[in-house]
């Protein structure tokens, strides 16, 4: 059940905490592709705030492709459904990566493309292609700079090198808490553009730590993978389950997701935070099985006795969500070329 709620006394302005609790919904997946969003003045009701709040949080998010909002009939999230897919999948680590130097690059294109032909695709077409992809490459490598930030130092590594295959350039692993100053010591040279990459745990902290500063920020979307999903189905309806996570206002929803995710209303589950230490030692020993939010999986990892099994629920990276993001990096960079 999906849960709508501003903080008044909060300085950020009331459309943007909108517009990152409808991100953060959609990275953990309760809100998926095609939902319809609450009317304006349904939803404006409910918080008891003005319409034209509602209304900017919206365009804030058909801004960065995320919803349409088609008139007469509603706001929807537009992500078109992608087939579950893990990070190696992603990065097409399951075909084989191209053998070192050009000998291997030059097979390994050449089989690819013979891959294409077979498919249908003309000589003349592939040719153009590839062209065209050199051409954006040369480009996008000229233009910008581009950092994935996250808390956990195994994560953004493995996930800047998701981007950096997906989006063919680049991405330099960062900790958020290290990004301001991060961010300070790259060149501000006319010909560069800054573009940071983060998932919906840490929007808000990211967003703070790059104010006032020329620099895009994008969300990529996380949420469970159906293995995941088998996983912990695989322990039944009577199982015990503990839940952790960083901050206190995300377990009631947190709760919510997992009872829709694992399709069971009833679903005994003890939470806390990672600051509670002692009721974490005391879930540790009661549970059958952990699971985790992003952030404090590595914590938690080392926390748990080695029988406990321990799941981070939010594994999977969103394909269709990597596209938008490379879609918008690559409109920046071709806007900056016209520009020098």
């Amino acid at each position: 059940m999906i849960q709508w709620f501003v903080d008044k006394n909060n300085k950020m302005p009331l459309y943007l905490q909108l517009r990152d609790l409808i991100k953060y919904y959609i990275s953990t997946g309760a809100i998926q592709s095609d939902h319809q969003l609450p009317a304006v003045n349904a939803l404006a009701d409910e918080l008891g705030v003005n319409f034209e709040t509602i209304r900017k949080a919206y365009k804030e998010l058909e801004k960065d492709g995320l919803v349409s909002m088609k008139r007469g009939k509603g706001t929807f999230i537009t992500l078109p459904d992608a087939p579950v897919a893990s990070m190696k999948s992603l990065t097409g680590l399951e075909n084989g990566l191209p053998e070192a130097g050009p000998n291997g690059l030059m097979n390994w294109t050449k089989n690819l493309i013979r891959k294409y032909l077979q498919s249908g695709m003309s000589l003349d077409e592939a040719r153009s292609i590839v062209a065209q992809a050199f051409q954006e490459i040369s480009e996008e490598e000229s233009g910008q700079e581009i950092f994935f930030a996250e808390c956990s130092a195994s994560q953004t590594k493995e996930v800047s090198q998701l981007l950096n295959s997906h989006l063919n350039r680049p991405v330099k692993p960062v900790l958020v808490k290290d990004l301001k100053d991060e961010i300070q010591h790259v060149s501000a040279a006319a010909h560069k553009s800054l573009s940071v990459i983060t998932t919906g745990f840490h929007v808000n902290e990211v967003h703070d730590a790059l104010r006032g500063l020329p620099v895009s920020l994008h969300v990529l979307i996380t949420n469970m993978s159906f293995e995941t999903r088998l996983k912990l189905d695989a322990f039944g309806k009577e199982a015990r389950f503990g839940f952790i996570c960083r901050d206190q206002e995300s377990i009631l929803l947190y709760k919510d997701i997992l009872k829709v995710e694992l399709n069971n209303p009833d679903l005994n589950l003890a939470c806390c935070i990672l600051e509670e230490k002692e009721k974490v030692r005391r879930l540790l020993e009661s549970v059958d099985a952990l699971l985790v939010s992003p952030p404090v999986y590595e914590e938690l990892k080392k926390l748990a006795p080695p029988e406990l099994p321990v799941f981070n629920i939010f594994d999977r990276v969103d394909p269709m969500s990597l596209k938008i993001i490379k879609d918008k990096i690559s409109d920046g960079a071709r806007q900056l070329k016209k520009t020098i």
